[in-house]
């Protein structure tokens, strides 16, 4: 579990965490083997007490807040480098996604993801269909939500165009589009031409306020993604608002 192996690195017992928490031993073992989960306002201290980067916390945080929401988080299914992403965006308040050669993973038909999946250097098959049901499970989770977070999806010209030469799953995948662009807090818009991200695809990820944890961004790659955390990530919300406000048009707009 996370926050077992967080204690370990940090050389600690669960005894020491617990005297510095101020809780009884009982109650932190219990949290560390998954059998109960610590309140919000808890996380902040006991990320202190086992000494957790802002990422980190983010993590227990997306943990704590969607405890009863089994088989996404701690398990194999989900990629190391995708954890965090996967974990945060299940309870965050904000989400803002650029895309510029695919569609942005929560918005995307389950044949658009297999197609993708095809175009990739191949994996073996139960790989890739585990995948594919953890892409499904955190559309699930995201848009099932109580209350859920604000969206802003900016997608490229490229990614679109792609669609044209397989008309029936563009079809599907632009009526997927307009449905999840017609939910209350959901902004979806196409990028018109020059923009700030021509550089690379990013995602923002802003937890909720009680968890004390900061926006971080997520740079895809192809050897995997990488997070960054700290005041550089300003400068990835600057050219996000600068696309979003001033290089792209709505969804329809585009379709139109």
């Amino acid at each position: 579990m996370l926050l077992t192996r967080l204690r370990e690195a940090s050389g600690k017992t669960p005894s020491e965490v617990a005297a510095e928490l101020g809780i009884n031993v009982s109650t932190y073992r219990r949290w560390e083997s998954g059998k109960f989960a610590p309140k919000p306002i808890s996380i902040k201290a006991i990320a202190e007490a086992v000494g957790a980067t802002p990422e980190e916390m983010s993590r227990m945080s997306s943990l704590a807040l969607a405890a009863k929401q089994d088989g996404l988080f701690e398990g194999p299914n989900v990629p190391p480098d995708l954890r965090v992403i996967t974990e945060t965006e299940a309870t965050a308040r904000l989400i803002q996604d650029i895309q510029l050669e695919h569609i942005p993973g929560l918005l995307q038909t389950p044949e658009y993801h297999r197609t993708v999946q095809e175009a990739l250097p191949p994996i073996e098959p139960e790989r890739a269909e585990t995948l594919r049901k953890l892409r499904a499970r955190r559309q699930e989770i995201v848009f099932g939500r109580r209350g859920p977070a604000k969206m802003r999806f900016l997608i490229g010209l490229a990614a679109l165009a792609y669609l044209d030469a397989r008309p029936a799953m563009r079809d599907a995948q632009i009526a997927r589009l307009r449905k999840v662009d017609a939910m209350k807090g959901v902004e979806i818009r196409v990028i018109t031409g020059f923009h700030a991200a021509m550089s690379g695809s990013f995602t923002i990820l802003t937890p909720p306020d009680s968890t004390g944890a900061r926006p971080f961004a997520y740079v895809e790659d192809i050897d995997g993604g990488r997070y960054v955390e700290g005041d550089v990530v300003s400068q990835y919300q600057a050219v996000f608002e600068t696309v979003g406000d001033g290089q792209s048009v709505e969804l329809e707009e585009y379709l139109r």
